[in-house]
């Protein structure tokens, strides 16, 4: 049986203001959320544009398949993401 407490995270995205906005599009599923990301620096807590460290979204581990449908429209699956990020650069150059 799953922890109802242990959190899971779902997405990332390139700016704290794209991962609350998914987030609060999951309210009105009655779906909790939680934002994390490294964004408060020298621009404060109310800069909203894109963090070299991105955001990530949150959620409970027994709402995964339910946020994931949710959401599929508007990002990709980690999985995804992870195997995009560990390819690139391998790929040999083609030839002429």
């Amino acid at each position: 049986m799953t922890n109802p407490h242990e959190l899971v995270e779902i997405a990332r995205f390139s700016s704290r203001l794209e991962a609350e906005s998914i987030g609060h599009a999951l309210d009105q599923y009655g779906i909790a959320f939680v934002v994390r990301s490294d964004d408060v620096g020298i621009f404060g807590p109310g800069m909203t544009g894109w963090s070299p460290q991105g955001a990530s979204l949150w959620v409970a581990a027994h709402k995964v398949d339910e946020v994931r449908e949710l959401i599929s429209c508007v990002a990709a699956p980690l999985e995804e993401l992870d195997s995009e990020e560990e390819g690139a650069g391998a790929e040999e150059p083609s030839e002429p």
